[in-house]
């Protein structure tokens, strides 16, 4: 009887250390699993810190850029107003130049009828000549405000000129969203990508676009150099999930800031 004791407490203790161990291994799994959680959540409260900061100064330029726009465009209207104004001046005095003109003819005429006719009034000969010399006067006046006013005119022109391909430079700086690419090559050692999208797509630089495989988004690129029909873009640090890679053939997108 005693035997059979003894044989029913060693197994007793065999099966008690074996779940003490089966225990222990959980236990060993459930602390490597928290503290794996804990890194994973390090990680994502860093990241995102990382893009709200990156939001606020996107955010800032931006608003910097609207500004920008804003007054750019209220200069390109003063311009065009002034160069409006310029041109209307400027057929106005040439107008006025031309009917001068046209009644120095008449007038000339009418001094030519006189001495043609000497039994006339010779007096009516002298103040068509003072009329003349007059109009001859106001026209002089009138010729030299036409040069300053046509000067003005070229002036006008050139500034509305440049203020117009300002906004076209403008214009062309800013990626349109939505606009859509991929991946064609990596160089994890550099930490850059080789987009298939360039400046006839309407790529530009510094340009932020978002990285997706499918339908899940991975992290973001900023574009540093653009080809015609490619350009090349660094992966933006820390945006990129632990343990995930860009591959070939992964997309990119531009989405505008809200």
């Amino acid at each position: 009887m005693a035997k059979y004791l003894l044989i029913a407490a060693v197994v007793i203790s065999l099966v008690t250390a074996g779940l003490g161990f089966v225990n222990h291994g959980k236990l060993a799994d459930a602390l490597a699993t928290s503290e794996q959680t804990q890194a994973t959540l390090g990680t994502t409260q860093k990241n995102l810190a990382t893009a709200q900061t990156e939001l606020k100064t996107t955010k800032a330029s931006l608003e910097a850029a609207d500004a920008d726009k804003t007054k750019l465009a209220a200069d390109l209207s003063a311009a065009q107003g002034d160069a409006s104004k310029a041109k209307s001046d400027l057929d106005a005095a040439t107008k006025d130049s031309a009917d001068k003109a046209t009644q120095i003819a008449a007038l000339q005429k009418q001094i030519d009828d006189a001495t043609k006719n000497p039994a006339g009034n010779s007096s009516d000969g002298s103040s068509l000549q003072a009329t003349i010399e007059n109009l001859n006067t106001r026209i002089q006046e009138q010729d030299a405000q036409i040069s300053s006013l046509s000067e003005k005119n070229k002036a006008d022109a050139a500034a509305l000129a440049s203020y117009k391909e300002k906004e076209e430079q403008r214009t062309k700086s800013i990626m349109q969203p939505g606009l859509e690419g991929r991946v064609l090559a990596v160089n994890p050692a550099w930490n850059f990508v080789v987009l298939s999208i360039g400046d006839k797509q309407g790529a530009v630089n510094n340009a932020e676009m978002l990285l997706k495989r499918g339908g899940q988004y991975l992290g973001k690129v900023r574009i540093t150099s653009v080809e015609p029909s490619t350009s090349i873009a660094d992966i933006v640090a820390n945006t990129l999930p632990a343990g995930v890679a860009v591959q070939p053939g992964d997309s990119v997108i531009f989405q505008a800031q809200e």
